[in-house]
């Protein structure tokens, strides 16, 4: 498990996360209703399984673990390792599998193919953008 003096990289976004991963799990505890309301809300717009999704920011995969569980097929990306590691440790405690969990920063997707995936979540990278070149990134 990662330490506050393990340096995995210079992205101060990737350490906060790497330090404390099951911290983003357990917030979706505290916030059952954010998590039940977003639920709820991909149950109505999202295609039905077995589509393929891909999760790009999805931490932990406290959403990309309950979609795999009804039946999605979900890719998980997220800029965490830490973060991974723990959501290949539910999966597999939950009896599932992800099709693929790989690490990318959500402004470099070069490694995703275009229409390999009939929807994509990205509901968290977003919030780090805070510089306006890196929002406006191609």
């Amino acid at each position: 498990m990662p330490t506050d003096t393990d340096d995995h990289s210079n992205n101060p976004v990737q350490s906060f996360y790497d330090r404390q991963p099951e911290l983003e799990w357990g917030r979706l505890d505290v916030h059952r209703m954010e998590f039940a309301v977003t639920l709820r809300a991909m149950k109505e717009y999202l295609p039905k399984p077995p589509a393929a999704v891909l999760d790009i920011g999805g931490g932990p995969g406290r959403y990309a673990l309950t979609l795999t569980q009804s039946g999605y097929d979900v890719t998980l990306c997220d800029l965490s390792p830490a973060s991974l590691d723990v959501a290949r440790k539910k999966a597999q405690d939950c009896g599932v599998h992800f099709n693929d969990v790989f690490q990318a920063d959500a402004r470099d997707l070069k490694r995703i193919p275009n229409g390999k995936y009939d929807t994509v979540l990205l509901m968290g990278p977003l919030y780090h953008l805070l510089a306006e070149e890196d929002r406006r990134k191609p």
